[in-house]
């Protein structure tokens, strides 16, 4: 229900916002002498307390965030050309016009809050039953990211937009380039906008259905001649093969390792094999780690951020399914979904 009409407010007509934004504050007892507002690289002032309360005329920028420091937690919001009033005590930033930017990004955090609310609350509820959790998960992100989507096509001129895009948990690269397509000119300058456009575009060219991409790591730098290796050594060559990206170091890795070993184990053979690709990791943790976990197939190490940015890789573990031509079958599996895709690759 509070999806419906959260998207309701997000579609909502708003007046043009003024060049300024007036911001005002009133503190209670113990108020201090001045607060720092900041926006960016492009604000950085001093405003002095009087009587408890403080006042001040700041550019209206909807494309940043508004930061005020009083010495308690820093309270944040968007200079959308209203006048905002500021609670310090209660951490609160609130906006006199109600269909603005600013009451958006309060009513997005609302929804947030009350979603992460209930969803710990569900999955607490489940217990151990994994299969129940893993449903719920997969009911509750459509959700997740059907208001995620709204809201970016809601504000395409202003910070809440990038807020929502940074949330989105969507795996077709090429929805996530046409929600970024739809952004104003100045939210498309923005240097955090023309990193995540670069990101999708390498995960566009490197999604399922499209041909690997080759490179090469030199595993010992000391030993280039005979420690240089190719990812094409290993895909392309008539089998399937899965390739988990990781490091010594991440958690989430290592935790992973069971199912890897598990799918190793089951389908090892003429037409499956492994490939682990460490990313991100000194060599000598790579080296005495890959045992410890229960590796025995084939590695590539020492690879750092050359593979990671040729498939857009932002986390790991990272893992994909090549077809035995190199064809990107599957990528971002993980848990019971990497053997179910084995499995299913295989006619099993």
């Amino acid at each position: 229900m509070y999806l419906a009409a959260a998207a309701m407010l997000l579609a909502a007509c708003t007046p043009k916002a003024g060049k300024t934004t007036k911001v005002v504050g009133q503190f209670g007892e113990d108020a201090p002498e001045s607060v720092q507002i900041s926006m960016g690289e492009s604000l950085d002032t001093t405003i002095t307390v009087e009587n408890g309360r403080f006042e001040a005329e700041i550019p209206t920028d909807p494309t940043q965030m508004v930061v005020v420091d009083a010495g308690l937690s820093p309270v944040t919001f968007v200079a959308d050309g209203s006048t905002i009033t500021v609670d310090p005590a209660a951490g609160t930033a609130t906006s006199s016009d109600k269909k603005g930017v600013q009451a958006r990004y309060a009513a997005y955090n609302d929804w947030m809050q009350q979603f992460m609310t209930d969803y710990r609350a569900k999955m607490a509820g489940f217990g151990d039953d994994e299969a129940a959790a893993e449903a719920y998960y997969d009911e509750v992100i459509g959700q997740f990211n059907a208001y995620q989507k709204e809201t970016v096509k809601a504000n395409p001129d202003n910070i809440l937009g990038l807020m929502a895009l940074s949330q989105l948990m969507e795996d077709d690269p090429n929805e996530m380039i046409a929600l970024l397509d739809g952004l104003s000119e100045d939210m498309k300058a923005i240097p955090e906008v023309v990193q995540m456009r670069a990101t999708y575009d390498t995960k566009a060219k490197t999604a399922e259905g499209t041909p690997f991409v080759d490179f090469t790591v030199v595993q010992d730098p000391e030993n280039p001649e005979t420690s240089t290796v190719k990812f094409s050594d290993y895909i392309g060559k008539g089998k399937y093969v899965l390739v988990d990206f990781w490091a010594s170091w991440c958690g989430p890795c290592k935790a992973e390792m069971p199912n890897l070993i598990n799918v190793y184990n089951t389908y090892h053979g003429d037409q499956f094999d492994m490939l682990s690709v460490a990313v991100w990791d000194k060599v000598e943790d790579t080296v005495a780690a890959a045992p410890e976990v229960g590796i025995v197939w084939n590695q590539i190490i020492n690879a750092q951020r050359i593979p990671t940015d040729l498939y857009g890789i932002e986390g790991i573990p990272h893992i994909i399914l090549f077809g035995p031509d190199g064809t990107i079958l599957k990528r971002g599996i993980r848990g019971e979904k990497i053997g179910e895709a084995v499995k299913e690759a295989l006619g099993l």
